[in-house]
């Protein structure tokens, strides 16, 4: 059973005093006694009447303060290790206590259970480590005394001294260990030339003691043979007297004892050093080192080996410090023979430091010198560094709480903002995508109507400009929800298998007829290298290709555009192309060319103002090439011409490639579709619902319009549609619940009517949203018929050739009052009833709307009154309502922006013409 520790703690603080009781209860389990003293008397009496293993000193007392208390209680218990417990503002006065003679010291505020075990076990260890040094030395001592009698039995070799004439003689033995030829006797001065002239003197003294007072003599002594060795001897003798007791001769015994002492102490030493925790050097008194401990290897990771015969360079970086002749450590050790205590800095073998406190210990030889050196390191890195720190802690903890206070608030405010921001971004986006859009869908459509009428020249002139207008604004949405998706990097790219000559000669025969009006040449150059079946994303690389070519017939007034496609790498897999498109245009400004692929930049003002163009074109190439890991660049002369260039990395593909089916019939069959469909189309909008409805009933489909999602809902339970078209902003409950209703309550075949969002919403992700919402289909306002058809086609998984929408005829109607009815009656195509059907829908709804514009202007309800305008802006301009066509837009921007001073004249004059 393991025995108790009697631990003695001089505390006179209560609260500390508990502290450490509860510690060591904690940590010995039982396994120690704690004896308490809250004065430096009551303890000194506690130790003469207790045997203690180990004292815990507060260095502050009542009747005793400082390093005089450390003082006091070791001189009257010198074999009993002390722990110095010592604050936070005098730690340096616990570094000198154990430089004193203290084994350790603690920080009171700073140690926990684990510091005072891990200190007490190490204090009494490191303390019993130099006792049993101690003892060493005076077992040394005593070992002489024996080895002194066996060497008066043994005959190692006998030596004797004649007194009367002084001869010497040795026997052959001592020849042999000197390294000296057998010869005739000698002087006694010519035997003292071989030994060491330090140990000469002390020689003689015994020679001259035994010679005065006869009695046996021993000792030991260094030679210097002829090879030039030390030896150590340890020599055994006799006083001879003669009758009248007067010494004649001095015969005795000696023995070459260098090996068997050096060996018998270096055992000794190492088998206490090994039981040792800590780091533990046996070096020689020149500092040589020359055993280390498993603790040692430890700690340095260096082996006995790689620091034998050094003084611990290499732990010091070649620096002379610890255990040196250099230092003055050394000279208070080996001079003084006195330990010696110190801090140093050192450094592992793989680069780490570390700082050790090193206790240097003399041990002494046989003739009372230092023979060896015992270093004792323990490792105070983590110490140190909580030293450190608490000095930089305290230096800065001030000044870092004010900037971190401030950086917390800097960033909340920033990330607060950016994220206003970028909702901002997003619903302004969306909400412009949609406002514009929903007037679009009418614009675009009903054109497209009209040009399949009888037209006069001017009329066809007129509506071509309406229809290159409308694409042109289309084109203008689409480059801005484009720069938006790549921004917030939502857009994604395919990797199908396609024809890259397929590409590049649909892309070609797409924009020669642009280029054959400004009588440009298109050039194509595809290197033979390169293979023709690819996999990538062949829309973006139409979209990039198709952005340069445009750009490049616009700004080129005659002479050949090229585009060129070369080999620039390969491997097994992949093909890294580059592609470029030249032109003999304007070129660009030199200065100019690290801004042209900016969103919104333009050469110069001229250019936008003469060709046109939002800026962001070359902007989406850009990030559409970096997207997928390609690069872009661009090299112009004025008045010389333009090459773009980038390159993109592909995977190859088959070189099996099926002619690739387009989703949009170029041209519409003559063959009519399946009739008799019967399609639910959900729309508040009553133009768009006339628009769509005109669309799908000239396909003899029959259309069923519901103005919100409730009616739809009653309309899809009651009536067999095929198929459903949902628009997504609805009164009430928008298209997503609905179609989760459709999908969730109805019973089957309802619940599975294909159903096609069609709606002004464009942003990304929402083809994603609708889809995630049980819907078969999406496409965008405004929509060209083709598209439509092709996705109901789609939706109902039927395969056919598409319609030819009927031709239409113009009439001249009258005009009204305050109306002109030409655009109504182009798209009415003879049909008197639709003109009055749109005429009734307009004359039912606006009273309301307009009772509605001035209940919101009189509650400023700013809001709700651009929601009305908005709405009836298209009836306005269908109603050809001119005197108030340009009044009508100005009043929803200045209800958008809140209170403004022309609003309510604008109000009044939109309720004087309605009426």
């Amino acid at each position: 059973m393991e025995d108790k520790v009697n631990i003695l703690l001089i505390e006179d603080n209560p609260s500390d005093k508990e502290l450490v009781s509860i510690y060591l209860r904690e940590v010995y389990s039982g396994r120690s006694v704690l004896f308490t003293a809250d004065s430096l008397a009551n303890g000194l009496t506690l130790l003469e009447s207790t045997p203690i293993d180990i004292v815990i000193l507060d260095l502050t007392l009542p009747d005793s303060w400082g390093l005089e208390t450390f003082n006091k209680l070791h001189a009257k218990a010198p074999d009993t290790p002390v722990i110095v417990l010592t604050g936070l503002e005098d730690e340096s006065v616990g570094t000198d206590a154990v430089k004193m003679g203290a084994q350790d010291f603690l920080i009171k505020g700073k140690v926990k259970a684990k510091g005072f075990q891990r200190s007490i076990n190490y204090s009494i260890e490191r303390h019993k480590l130099l006792h049993t040094l101690e003892e060493k030395n005076k077992t040394i001592q005593n070992e002489k005394q024996k080895l002194a009698l066996a060497h008066k039995i043994a005959k190692i070799g006998s030596w004797e001294w004649d007194l009367v004439n002084g001869n010497v003689t040795w026997s052959d033995e001592l020849f042999d260990l000197h390294a000296m030829e057998n010869a005739k006797p000698f002087s006694f001065n010519e035997l003292l030339s071989y030994i060491h002239p330090d140990d000469r003197r002390s020689i003689l003294d015994v020679i001259i003691k035994s010679k005065e007072t006869p009695k046996p003599v021993s000792f030991y002594y260094r030679i210097i043979r002829n090879d030039g060795s030390i030896r150590t001897f340890y020599s055994l003798g006799e006083v001879i007297v003669n009758d009248e007791g007067k010494p004649i001769k001095v015969v005795g015994t000696r023995q070459d004892v260098t090996s068997r002492m050096e060996e018998e102490e270096m055992q000794k030493l190492a088998m206490a050093a090994t039981k040792s925790f800590n780091s533990v050097i046996i070096a020689k008194n020149s500092g040589s080192i020359e055993w280390v401990n498993e603790g040692f290897a430890k700690l340095t990771g260096y082996t006995l080996e790689e620091v034998k015969n050094t003084n611990g360079e290499i732990l010091r970086r070649g620096e002379e410090i610890g255990i040196s002749q250099d230092i003055r450590y050394y000279d208070e050790v080996v001079k003084r023979k006195i330990p010696v205590t110190y801090e140093s800095k050192n450094y592992s073998k793989d680069g780490r430091e570390y700082w050790t406190i090193t206790t240097l210990t003399p041990v002494l030889d046989n003739t009372g010198e230092v023979g060896r050196i015992i270093a004792i390191d323990t490792d105070i890195t983590q110490r140190k560094q909580v030293e450190e720190d608490l000095r930089r802690a305290n230096k800065i903890a001030d000044d870092l709480l004010d900037k971190t206070n401030k950086v917390v608030g800097d960033l909340e405010a920033a990330k607060k903002d950016l994220e206003e921001s970028m909702q901002v971004r997003e619903q302004f986006l969306a909400n412009m995508s949609h406002e514009i859009r929903t007037p679009m869908n009418a614009i675009i459509g009903f054109t497209q109507q009209l040009r399949k009428t009888s037209q006069t020249s001017e009329q066809k002139q007129y509506i071509d400009i309406i229809k290159s207008s409308g694409d042109n604004l289309l084109i203008i949405i689409n480059d801005i929800l484009d720069f938006s998706k790549l921004r917030s990097g939502k857009i994604n790219f395919e990797r199908i298998e396609f024809s890259l000559q397929e590409t590049i000669s649909s892309l070609t025969q797409l924009l020669q007829p642009k280029a054959h009006e400004k009588n440009i040449i298109l050039h194509t150059n595809i290197d033979k290298q390169i293979g023709n079946s690819l996999i990538g994303d062949p829309t973006r690389l139409n979209q990039i290709l198709t952005n340069l070519l445009s750009n490049a017939i616009k700004f080129t007034k005659e002479g050949e555009i090229k585009i060129e496609v070369q080999l620039v790498k390969e491997d097994e897999k992949y093909v890294e192309l580059e592609f470029s498109v030249s032109d003999s245009g304007i070129g660009i400004p030199e200065e100019k060319l690290s801004d042209i692929f900016e969103a919104f930049s333009q050469a110069s003002s001229a250019t936008t103002r003469k060709f046109g163009g939002t800026g962001l074109g070359l902007a989406i190439v850009k990030q559409l090439v970096e997207h997928q890991g390609g690069k872009i660049a661009v090299s112009s002369k004025v008045g010389k011409g333009s090459v773009f260039s980038f390159t993109l990395s592909f995977k190859k593909g088959s070189e099996k490639i099926k002619k690739k089916k387009s989703d949009v019939p170029t041209e519409l069959s003559k063959v009519a579709p399946r009739d008799g469909l019967k399609i639910l189309l959900v729309e508040d909008n009553d133009l768009n619902a006339l628009l769509a409805k005109k669309v799908l009933s000239d396909w003899n489909w029959h259309v069923e319009v519901a103005e919100n999602g409730f009616t739809a809902l009653e309309k899809a339970k009651q009536n067999g549609f095929d198929v459903v078209l949902m628009d997504i902003q609805l009164p009430g409950m928008d298209g997503y619940e609905t179609t989760r209703r459709i999908r969730s309550e109805f019973q089957a075949p309802q619940k599975n009517v294909p159903i096609i969002a069609m709606t002004a919403h464009a942003m990304v992700g929402e083809e994603e949203k609708c889809l995630e919402a049980g819907m078969d289909g999406y496409i965008s306002k405004p929509f060209e018929p083709e598209k439509l058809y092709s996705k109901i086609l789609t939706a109902l998984n039927l395969k056919g050739k598409e319609p030819e929408l009927p031709f239409l005829n113009i009439s001249e109607k009258p005009v009204a009052k305050h109306t002109d009815l030409t655009y109504l009656n182009g798209i009415a195509n003879g049909s008197d009833d639709f003109i009055v059907q749109m005429l009734t829908i307009f004359i039912e709804q606006i009273p309301r709307s307009l009772e509605l514009m001035k209940k919101a202007l009189e509650n400023k309800d700013w809001n709700s009154l651009r929601l009305i305008v908005h709405k009836i802006k298209p009836s306005i301009m269908f109603a050809g309502l001119k005197e108030i066509a340009d009044d009508v837009p100005l009043l929803e921007e200045y209800a958008a922006s809140g209170s403004h001073l022309e609003v309510p004249q604008l109000v009044e004059k939109v309720h004087r013409v309605c009426n």
